[in-house]
């Protein structure tokens, strides 16, 4: 296989592999967003009918329950990872997943304290509390990796056969063990070497700061370039809450940190909003989030295959309506950023130029969540606003040219590079037909004469499945029953690979899988 080919190929299958955690993240990207938003102070100031006690408890609920889905985003795409690229024993490499990501942590965190470089009761920025550990954070960079790793080692040793003396850790009870020491190796590593990467981070900082239009848009491009490796806070967060977010004196009293600024200025009848303060304040991310990301959820929609559009349609929608609506933007950044790495860094150069718009348009509207999102801190900072410079105005217009240009551009590079964006992949396929909407439980009958049809119980070598297809490698594929055959049993189409078949089976392909293997004694 060539290069390009092994690349598209691995792409394409962990794209595969976090499709499952990728669309849990629209529902919590919308509770999140709603939370957030109804429980921020600015929203509160002009609506304080939502500051009843009974109310706030709900938009709490909704936000921390959101919230823990994405602060746990690293450890839910270790375990996806693991169970994704082991062979045999999946729920083995769950496990090890887990307990490696603690164990990675553990370990950075037990080095750094006692290098004295980490301290648990004053966490700086790029450390935080990972699982209830004080550790660095290394975003789902280091979920990544260490799924990686226990997939590998899984793989090399859940067969494992050790001398008499050890044999209590034979097979699959040594993959936890091995998997533990390679995560001790992992961390160990990570603790001296992110620190580095951190402190280049920090110096970049100065740079975004003193060079105007430009450091603007390197504010935006490496803010999302940085967000996969959990270290976007390092672009963000110092301007927030220091003096690099500028320094002012409003109402007699000297404030500094952007975000502090620009609540003394909507306090004060009289200061004016600074660009040099909201650019600061992911300005920029109103055109990307609101108007540019659903255009390329909806470029990702018309160029999905037909017989998938229908369940591309619901996954793009519900990834949507966080982004447009509050700023929760990754429902939509990780169906596509592992599975077509060109398209985000495209959008990272488009989040920049957004920054740089904003800059250039002196629009002064927040758009972080701490001012309730895009949408509403257009509404009430921006319309609300107008006399203090908000030049909201702006925001449609080139919001609606934004959305036309993701839609155009995603849609051309996909099509030009036959990317495999949801719904257009093979081993992906969302495919879905009508009358098996419902999943019902499999019946015996059907069962054996599916195993009948791969050509009995010993021509079968494993059974998968995908979102529609029952995915079963075989040891002599003229076992396998013609077409006319698996017609009769229900199945909608038939896709003969190298190695064995894919079975089309609609919605019902994973409980097939689970019976047939349940029938066969397959672990």
């Amino acid at each position: 296989m060539s290069g390009n080919k092994k690349y598209f190929a691995f792409f394409q299958k962990l794209g595969k592999v976090l499709m499952t955690p990728v669309m849990i993240l629209p529902i919590a990207g919308i509770l999140l967003g709603i939370g957030a938003a109804f429980t921020s102070a600015s929203i509160l100031n002009v609506c304080p009918a939502l500051e009843n006690p009974f109310v706030q408890l709900i938009f709490k609920l909704f936000k921390v329950v959101g919230g823990i889905v994405f602060s746990n985003l690293p450890v839910i795409f270790a375990i996806s990872i693991a169970i994704g690229y082991v062979k045999r024993e999946k729920g083995i490499a769950a496990l090890a997943a887990f307990i490696s990501f603690i164990v990675m942590h553990k370990t950075m965190s037990t080095i750094l304290i006692s290098l004295g470089k980490l301290n648990p009761e004053k966490l700086t920025t790029g450390q935080s509390l990972i699982l209830g550990i004080p550790s660095l954070d290394v975003g789902i960079f280091g979920g990544i990796i260490i799924g990686f790793v226990v997939a590998y080692l899984h793989n090399k040793y859940y067969d494992i056969m050790l001398p008499p003396a050890l044999s209590i850790f034979s097979g699959t009870k040594f993959v936890p063990v091995i998997s533990i020491l390679g995560s001790i190796v992992v961390g160990i590593i990570l603790s001296f070497l992110w620190p580095f990467v951190q402190t280049g981070l920090s110096s970049l900082s100065l740079l975004i700061k003193s060079t105007g239009a430009i450091g603007t848009f390197i504010y935006g491009s490496v803010e999302r370039l940085l967000l996969p490796f959990g270290l976007h806070h390092f672009v963000y967060l110092p301007f927030f809450f220091t003096s690099l977010g500028g320094s002012a004196e409003i109402g007699g009293k000297v404030v500094e940190g952007a975000i502090n600024i620009f609540q003394a200025q909507l306090s004060s009848p009289t200061a004016m909003f600074d660009i040099n303060v909201t650019r600061f304040l992911m300005n920029g991310k109103i055109l990307f989030a609101s108007f540019g990301l659903p255009g390329a959820a909806f470029a990702m929609y018309h160029v999905a295959r037909p017989e998938n559009k229908k369940k591309v349609k619901a996954l793009f929608i519900a990834a949507a309506i966080p982004a447009f609506f509050t700023g929760v933007t990754e429902p939509i950044e990780f169906s596509f950023m592992f599975i077509a790495p060109i398209l985000y860094l495209v959008h990272a150069g488009m989040s920049g130029l957004a920054y740089f718009l904003t800059y250039l348009f002196n629009i002064n509207v927040p758009g972080s969540s701490a001012f309730g999102g895009p949408f509403l801190s257009t509404i009430f900072n921006g319309m609300l606003q107008s006399s203090k410079g908000s030049n909201w105005i702006y925001i449609p217009i080139i919001g609606v040219i934004y959305f036309l240009a993701y839609y155009f551009i995603f849609k051309g590079l996909i099509l030009k590079l036959n990317l495999k964006t949801p719904g257009r992949g093979i081993e992906d396929s969302l495919e879905e037909d009508e009358k098996n909407s419902t999943i019902s439980k499999a019946s015996d009958d059907i069962i054996k004469n599916i195993i009948e049809a791969l050509g009995s119980k010993e021509n079968i070598l494993s059974v998968d499945a995908c979102f529609t297809r029952l995915r079963v490698k075989v040891k002599d594929k003229s076992k396998v029953a013609d077409d006319n055959k698996w017609k009769k049993l229900g199945a909608n189409g038939v896709v003969r690979v190298q190695d064995g078949v894919q079975v089309i089976y609609g919605n019902k392909a994973d409980v097939y899988k689970n019976k047939v293997r349940e029938e066969i004694g397959m672990d």
